[in-house]
């Protein structure tokens, strides 16, 4: 077996991480428009310092040269691969660290205007893996190439693990096998989709490049070491690593190989199998990507030299898009290339549409937001106000560092509207509550449960209303934790028969715990069997607890929830303070 370490950084010290946060936060998203005109636009994943952060998406217009190039989204944390849906959103695959030294996989999503689209994935892809390549199917699904970085230093070439992501953010692993828990066996980088939706996944130990069907069966397309196969068709040399995968109109495999100190290669395989050399002198060539007249391109990302992106002609001919880019030293340029999908469908403002950076909250900057429901374009403006103007935030919310704002647009839009506000890290999006301007009083519009559940891996919190007009963000202070029987987990059942439910929570303020609780009030919800939806008060009341109000005992809050005419099933009970749930729990009754 070969060792062969890639370009994937290992974990972040926290105060790295903590640099790698400043200079985010100071960065502002930048976003340019294209249509049809510019359907030959090549795209590249720029990784910046992995260390400091700085990542970013360029574009270049035809004919590509420095001259046309220039900024489609920053920042970003790690990007690597990307692939476009058919409405011609872009979909990158990124990384970001945690100040605990974990990286945080996530799939980031950019309308082509440049508008970030929230892309909640359920489940989230798996904390500690690092996710590269990326390729679309005909179907729509995203797959995306992960590797473990439990163990980077004693073993740098641990598996690999291709994830399958439905248009809806359904995660599920792809042509796994039991094994060796993984779908590669050895370090994985790139992946990539033939004609027939057969999958290409390049094992950069072993060097050999696998093929998955449709339904994630594995076979080896191709073996380039002897001594592990037995016989090669095509041997490799020993530091040819394989890469980069791209195939072109006519179904040849090209692979990018690294690991001869700048006499790299690229290599073509027919569809069945039969391979040649095409072009070599290279350093350290990474992401491929054809146009539709058949040029090739290369991201080259050499380690002690800046990075650079080439195009050969059918014909071979080798030209310099771009030069000088990222950093001397390291993994700081191109790293992965894409072309949208023809023809483009001129781009129309609809739905998730605008992008504003509205300000700071606390120690957050730099915070986005979007809305959805847009069926006519038109101008949305949002404007900075003082909190204070807008009344008096509900009891345990920090009224000193909330952030204000009006929205007007003059597009015709459908309600409800989705409106989803992004902050960087590592600011707590579970602790953010909106508050809507209706009628002078503040009302809670967060959405906090369903698939528009604030979504800590995209730094995203949701609202949802009916109109536009003032909004107030501000950071909860009080906390309900529920306690035993109602098992935190949600994994607690009791028998209708048995008459009550007890529902005990306590408070924090702060984080810290507090005897000094205010009115609190319960609301329960049946998530599942007959007829889900809010239940009313009246149906679980007991004579001991009337009403819909908390009783205060032993520093807690007790609330005896009858059980017996609620029916089988599973519920959540809400504690709510000031009119905002500050607290939750989950149950079953069998």
């Amino acid at each position: 077996m070969k060792t062969k370490n890639t370009s994937n950084p290992g974990p972040l010290s926290p105060s790295l991480f903590t640099s790698f946060l400043a200079i985010a936060a100071a960065c502002l998203s930048v976003g340019s428009a294209w249509t049809a005109d510019a359907q030959s636009n090549l795209f590249a994943s720029i990784n910046g310092n992995a260390f400091a952060g700085g990542g970013s998406i360029f574009e270049y217009t035809s004919p590509y040269t420095p001259a046309t190039r220039s900024v489609f989204f920053t920042p970003l944390y790690q990007p690597r691969g990307m692939v476009f849906d058919s409405s011609s959103n872009l979909f990158v695959a990124t990384n970001i660290p945690d100040d605990f030294g974990n990286e945080q996989p996530t799939i980031f999503k950019i309308a082509p205007d440049g508008t970030p689209i929230p892309f909640p994935t359920n489940p989230a892809l798996p904390a500690n893996f690092f996710i590269a390549g990326m390729a679309t199917d005909g179907a729509g699904n995203i797959f995306v190439m992960a590797q473990s970085l439990f163990d980077p230093i004693n073993n740098p070439n641990v598996p690999s693990t291709i994830y399958k992501v439905t248009p809806d953010g359904a995660v599920s692993p792809f042509g796994f096998d039991t094994s060796c828990s993984c779908s590669v066996p050895g370090q994985s980088i790139s992946i990539a989709i033939d004609g027939a939706g057969n999958l290409f996944a390049s094992d950069l130990v072993d060097l050999i490049i696998y093929k998955f069907t449709p339904a994630g069966v594995r076979s080896i397309f191709v073996c380039g070491d002897t001594t592990v196969c037995g016989s090669a068709a095509f041997p490799f040399t020993s530091t040819q690593f394989p890469f980069g995968l791209a195939f072109d109109g006519s179904g040849n495999l090209f692979v990018s190989t690294a690991g001869n100190a700048g006499n790299d290669t690229i290599l073509k395989f027919t569809p069945d199998g039969t391979g040649s050399t095409v072009a070599t002198g290279l350093s350290n060539p990474k992401g491929l990507a054809f146009d539709t007249v058949g040029n090739l391109f290369v991201a080259e990302i050499p380690f002690k030299a800046t990075g650079d992106i080439l195009e050969f002609t059918p014909g071979g001919t080798k030209t310099v898009v771009d030069s000088g880019l990222g950093r001397a030293a390291g993994n700081g340029g191109a790293e992965f290339l894409a072309f949208p999908p023809e023809p483009v469908t001129p781009v129309t403002p609809v739905g998730s549409n605008v992008m504003v950076n509205i300000g700071t909250i606390g120690s957050a900057t730099d915070i986005r937001l979007t809305y959805s429901g847009v069926t006519v374009a038109g101008t949305t403006t949002v404007t900075p106000i003082d909190p204070t103007s807008q009344g008096t935030l509900p009891t345990g919310f920090d009224a000193t560092n909330a952030l204000a704002f009006d929205i007007t647009t003059t597009a015709t839009y459908t309600t409800p509207i989705i409106i989803a506000f992004q902050v960087p890290p590592p600011f707590d999006v579970t602790t953010l509550h909106i508050f809507h301007n209706e009628g002078g009083t503040l009302v809670d519009v967060t959405v906090l449960f369903g698939p528009f559940a604030p979504n800590p891996i995209g730094q995203t919190i949701y609202a949802s209303v009916s109109s536009l007009s003032p909004f107030v963000i501000a950071k909860e202070t009080l906390k309900g934790q529920v306690q035993q029987p109602i098992n935190p987990d949600g994994s607690s059942v009791f028998s209708v028969k048995r008459g009550v439910v007890p529902v005990t929570f306590t408070l924090t303020s702060n984080g810290v715990a507090t005897c000094q609780l205010p009115p609190a009030t319960i609301s329960l919800i049946r998530t599942a069997g007959a007829a889900p939806g809010p239940i009313d008060e009246s149906t679980y009341l007991l004579a001991s607890d009337k009403g819909s109000n908390f009783r205060v005992s032993n520093c807690q809050y007790v609330y005896n929830l009858a059980s017996n005419s609620l029916g089988v099933g599973t519920y959540r009970v809400n504690i709510s303070i000031g009119g905002s749930v500050v607290g939750s729990g989950t149950f079953a009754l069998k």
